[in-house]
Formats: structure tokens, C-alpha cells, sequence
């Protein structure tokens, strides 16, 4: 009996969780109903929200929509107008600070040019050979090359090979030894060069001319004088125009004494010569650093009144330096001859905000 009693326990205990089971899956399936319907109500409700929204929203759709593109028109009209008045109206003072500079409209000169390579050389009418006055021996040496000596200045003692008697070798103009021949105990005869003495204070600037310049060129023509290394150029006149041509190159010669105080200017300097050849008088002229190239129309920026304009120009002569202006520049008007193109970065900028607000 007691084994009876065991096994119906034990079977009444096993199912005890599946009707629980059973249960439970029967309560959740019935909350899940409730929520379905109450989703489903929850749905229609926004559902007729939403509709009624959109037909309000439809009454007044229109003119919100008109009211934001108006208020944006309105903005990308303000931002074009702000653009165009800060456009360019660089103070005077400010363009200074960036390296600008101005000048007021004139009449100028326009010089025909042809540019010429040219050599530096010694002045040749300003050196000076020492040698003895019969043959001798040094004794005594007392500069060396590169020293600046005066006129009469002992360069060395000599003794004569006959009597003994000792002399000096004197500098004959003041100058710069620039070859020093000559060694303690050397014996030297009068055709011998002890020492080369230049005056440098002036020097030769030879230019080349070709056949086709060679009538072309004339004393006193003006000529700018430049190299790429050393001094800057000079502005002088041609002083001699050689009367006839090398009969080896076929060229001519044009020499311009070259002063050189500061010693600056050496021999054997490469040289270019622009020489002005013919001059032309014109009613505008403009340095060529006031020419900017903007959308590849050549183009001048005047004064009007607190505002710089780009102002399209017509060129006519040029001598590499100075430009006639034909049109769009006229005297008096004061224009910008250096700094254009800070004003021209300043203007493609405004561009640029401009059209991107539009």
C-alpha cells in the first residue's frame, strides 16, 4: 500500500508543472491579445492625429514655404550687398602696410630699347705697370696683392746689379695692387713688371653691339646697367661708340665709365645693357607693376571715392618699365602702382562668398 501511495505522489507531483506551464502560456497568449488591440488602437489614434495635422498644415503650407524662401532671398541679397560694399575698400593705409603704394595719373615718357649683353673691365687709362729703372735686385717687399697703396708709396727697395745702390719701387697713382710679380731676392731687368696698381674707382662697362644696333647706338643715349649677382642696377650714358667693329666678330663697341666708389662693381662681371634708342612722349604712362592681370584682361585698380576699381585698360608702348595707357586710366586719377594683388585676392574672395550665397 505504502508503494501505492509513493507512485501516485510522484505522478501527481510531475504534473503539477505542466499544468503551470500550461497556464502561464495561456495568460501570456491573452496579454498578448490585449496588447494587440490596444497597438492597434494606439495606431488608428495617431493615424487620425497625423491626418489631421496634414490638413492643417496643408492650409498653410504655401505661404510658410514663401515666407522661407523669402527670408532666404532676403539673406543672399544682404550677403551680396555686404560683399560688394566691403568689395574693395582697403584703406589707404592698410594697402601701405602690405607693400602697396600709389601714385596720381601723369604724362611720361615711353623709351625704344634693345638690351645688350656687356662685360665689366678695368679702366684701362687707370692702371699702372712698376718696374726698375735698370736691372736690380729686390731686397725688400713691403705690399702684397689686394693692399690700396697711394701714388708714391714704396712698394719695394731694389739694389742695383752695377753700383750696389739701393732704390725704391714707388706706386705711380692710387689704386689697388692687383698683381704682385715680384719675390724677395728676385733679380728683375726694366722690361720686368714687378707690380700692377688699379685704380677701380672707375671701370669699363663694355657692350657688345651687334651689326644691326651698331647705327642704332649714339653717345649719350641713355642705358640701365644690371647683373644677377652683386650691385644693383645704374641708370648712366653711353660715353664712346667705337668708330669701327671687330673685324674677327663683326660687332661694335659702346663703353659706359662705370663709377664704383664702393668698389661693388668687379671685372668680369656678365652685364645687361638696356640702351634707350628712340623716346616717345605720351599722355599716360604707368609704372608696369601697376598692370594686373585679372581673367586675363590687363586691368589698373583706380580711386573711387572710399572704393578701389578694377579698371579694364588698353595698353600701348611699353619700354619693360614703364606702359602707355591708352584707355581706362586718365590723368589725374589716382590708381594703385604697387599692392594690385592684394586687392585682386581681396576681390576673388568676395567673389567667391558671393556666389556661394547665391
Amino acid at each position: 500500500m505504502n508503494k501505492h501511495l509513493l507512485l501516485a505522489g510522484s505522478l501527481l507531483l510531475a504534473a503539477l508543472p505542466a499544468h503551470a506551464a500550461a497556464g502561464a502560456t495561456m495568460q501570456n497568449e491573452a496579454a498578448h491579445v490585449e496588447e494587440g488591440a490596444s497597438h492597434e488602437h494606439r495606431t488608428e489614434e495617431q493615424s487620425a492625429e497625423t491626418e489631421h495635422l496634414d490638413h492643417a498644415h496643408g492650409a498653410a503650407g504655401v505661404d510658410h514655404s514663401q515666407e522661407e524662401e523669402t527670408e532666404h532671398d532676403g539673406h543672399a541679397e544682404e550677403g551680396h550687398e555686404d560683399g560688394e560694399e566691403a568689395d574693395l575698400t582697403l584703406s589707404v593705409g592698410l594697402l601701405r602696410e602690405f607693400g602697396g603704394e600709389i601714385a596720381v595719373a601723369d604724362a611720361g615718357v615711353i623709351r625704344q630699347q634693345v638690351s645688350l649683353p656687356g662685360e665689366v673691365q678695368l679702366n684701362k687709362e687707370a692702371v699702372a705697370h712698376i718696374s726698375p729703372r735698370f736691372d736690380a735686385k729686390i731686397v725688400e717687399v713691403r705690399v702684397k696683392t689686394g693692399d690700396k697703396v697711394n701714388a708714391g708709396q714704396t712698394l719695394a727697395v731694389a739694389e742695383s746689379s752695377e753700383t750696389l745702390a739701393r732704390f725704391n719701387l714707388q706706386s705711380l697713382i692710387d689704386g689697388i695692387v692687383i698683381n704682385r710679380d715680384v719675390t724677395l731676392g728676385e733679380h728683375l731687368s726694366p722690361s720686368d713688371t714687378a707690380f700692377v696698381v688699379a685704380d677701380m674707382s672707375t671701370l669699363w662697362a663694355d657692350i657688345a653691339l651687334y651689326p644691326r644696333q651698331v647705327p642704332l647706338v649714339q653717345v649719350g643715349q641713355p642705358v640701365r646697367l644690371s647683373t644677377s649677382y652683386g650691385p644693383e642696377p645704374v641708370e648712366a650714358r653711353i660715353d664712346y661708340v667705337a668708330p669701327s667693329v671687330d673685324e674677327r666678330t663683326r660687332t661694335g663697341l659702346a663703353r659706359v665709365f662705370l663709377p664704383n666708389e664702393r668698389l661693388a662693381w668687379k671685372p668680369g662681371m656678365f652685364i645687361q645693357s638696356d640702351i634707350a634708342i628712340g623716346e616717345h612722349a605720351v599722355d599716360v604712362a604707368v609704372p608696369e607693376s601697376a598692370i594686373i592681370d585679372l581673367e586675363g584682361q590687363p586691368t589698373i585698380f583706380v580711386q573711387e571715392g572710399e572704393r578701389w576699381e578694377p579698371r579694364p585698360v588698353e595698353l600701348g608702348r611699353s619700354d619693360g618699365r614703364m606702359a602707355e595707357v591708352l584707355s581706362g586710366l586718365v590723368s589725374g586719377q589716382t590708381y594703385v602702382v604697387k599692392g594690385g594683388f592684394v586687392l585682386k585676392a581681396q576681390l576673388q574672395k568676395n567673389e567667391f562668398d558671393s556666389g556661394h550665397n547665391h
